[in-house]
């Protein structure tokens, strides 16, 4: 089994050659261009990707393990698929709309200035999570545990506090009415 270990990838496919590789260990990728990649069954560990395109890319049986997105395209992406195995990400100024993180362990993961809408959060773990300036316009939240969660200075928020565990979770009062949705309430 071929393994990377802290290099920095630039402007690249995922090409034949970088396929043959199973293992990325501490490496850098910028302006790479992954989009409807299989990326499937491999290892990325302490991994750092800027300014890519990953979207529609699938995650199949591949371990993410404190990976890092930065200014990142990534649509569709279902990170469900992934190796539920040391899962960790974060996402910072990345577009993550359509993708899913059902059933996912997110607890304590950072999500800044990130475009969310339409993610499935159903049934995911997202204790202490930080949602900086996040647009969650229509990302759906249904038994999901948000306990801890700051959401204090994202917008578009719709979460149903009855089918969701919130306790301790942080909102600005801008965001109450998003609580307070399905009662279909005249709030000025």
């Amino acid at each position: 089994m071929e393994e990377l270990v802290e290099q920095t990838i630039s402007k690249m496919t995922f090409n034949h050659e970088l396929q043959s590789i199973k293992e990325f260990y501490k490496c850098t990728f910028e302006h790479c261009d992954f989009q409807n990649a299989a990326l499937v069954d491999l290892i990325f560990i302490d991994c750092v990707f800027k300014t890519c395109n990953l979207s529609n890319i699938t995650l199949k049986g591949t371990q993410l393990d404190h990976v890092s997105f930065y200014d990142c395209k990534m649509l569709g992406v279902q990170f469900n698929e992934c190796n539920s195995f040391s899962f960790y990400i974060e996402a910072y100024h990345t577009v993550l709309d359509y993708s899913s993180f059902f059933e996912r362990n997110l607890k304590q993961t950072k999500f800044g200035h990130c475009s969310m809408q339409h993610v499935d959060f159903e049934r995911a773990n997202l204790h202490q999570a930080d949602f900086t300036d996040c647009n969650l316009l229509h990302a759906r939240f249904e038994q999901s545990n948000l306990e801890a969660c700051d959401f204090r200075t994202s917008i578009h928020i719709q979460i149903d506090p009855e089918s969701n565990r919130m306790k301790k979770s942080k909102f600005g009062q801008e965001q109450l009415a998003g609580l307070l949705y399905k009662y279909q309430l005249s709030i000025d």
